[in-house]
């Protein structure tokens, strides 16, 4: 924990090269793939460019460190650990909505000890280290703090209903949606830093794999949020996620998750 100021500095390096990668590509017309043939899994040149440059940086800077990417890796026998999604929310990229993001973690021993979430459309960053968690807009820092609601005044956000890993999670979150105020959807990894903002109060997703959520997790956690499993266990390798705005409500959600 004695170079997190170090590793914080480079992760927004990382954000800052990053972001002027993604935006060169951002609403021009791109030559769309997908990486799965049962369904549109969406990648383009924007993914694979912000990936390879930011392994290149983490691998030329810390060449002992290894690094889970979504779309290319590198595994190493290190106790440090890079987690990244150069464009969290490809279908939103395409589509030209602004809410993409490029999510950056660093674990140590398998703790996570730095995350960073960076919307380069929107011009804004999301930092969480240590007990500390910010946004950034313009260089202007604003300390995050979720607000507390009960699950009938909660507005709850998921991605997509489509987007679901199978119809029984899809039928659990319609069930949760019938008790909460409002319900959003969209936002991939922009609604998690909404939480953290005190703008939504659940999100749940499930599919979700490492890259997908890590930068998120210390985001949420020290801005007072709480984020587990479905089944309460430790959100860091994905699956089937809820986070909140406060302890109290994610036992709620958990308990009308396993009904």
């Amino acid at each position: 924990m004695t170079n997190i100021r170090e590793f914080l500095n480079f992760g927004n390096l990382l954000a800052d090269n990053s972001r002027k990668i993604s935006l060169k590509y951002f609403k021009k017309k791109l030559n769309v793939s997908s990486k799965s043939k049962d369904k549109f899994n969406p990648v383009t040149i924007a993914d694979t460019s912000v990936q390879n440059f930011i392994n290149s940086s983490i691998n030329k800077k810390y060449p002992d460190h290894s690094i889970i990417g979504e779309e290319s890796c590198l595994f190493q026998n290190s106790e440090y650990e890079w987690c990244i999604d150069p464009i969290d929310g490809t279908k939103s990229f395409i589509s030209g909505f602004p809410t993409w993001g490029t999510l950056i973690s660093l674990s140590i021993n398998e703790k996570i000890v730095l995350g960073i979430a960076d919307f380069p459309a929107l011009n804004e960053r999301y930092v969480g280290y240590d007990k500390i968690s910010y946004k950034l807009i313009n260089n202007r820092k604003k300390i995050l703090k979720v607000k507390s609601n009960s699950l009938s005044k909660s507005i709850l956000s998921t991605t997509s209903t489509y987007a679901f890993k199978n119809k029984i999670d899809k039928n659990i979150f319609e069930k949760i949606s019938k008790k909460v105020k409002n319900i959003h959807l969209g936002g991939d990894c922009y609604q998690y830093c909404l939480l953290a903002d005190g703008y939504i109060d659940i999100v749940m997703e499930s599919g979700l794999s490492s890259y997908d959520i890590r930068a998120l997790i210390p985001i949420i956690k020290n801005s007072g949020g709480s984020i587990r499993t479905w089944n309460g266990d430790n959100p860091k390798d994905g699956g089937r996620i809820i986070a909140t705005s406060d302890r109290k409500l994610l036992s709620v959600v958990q308990s009308l998750s396993l009904k």
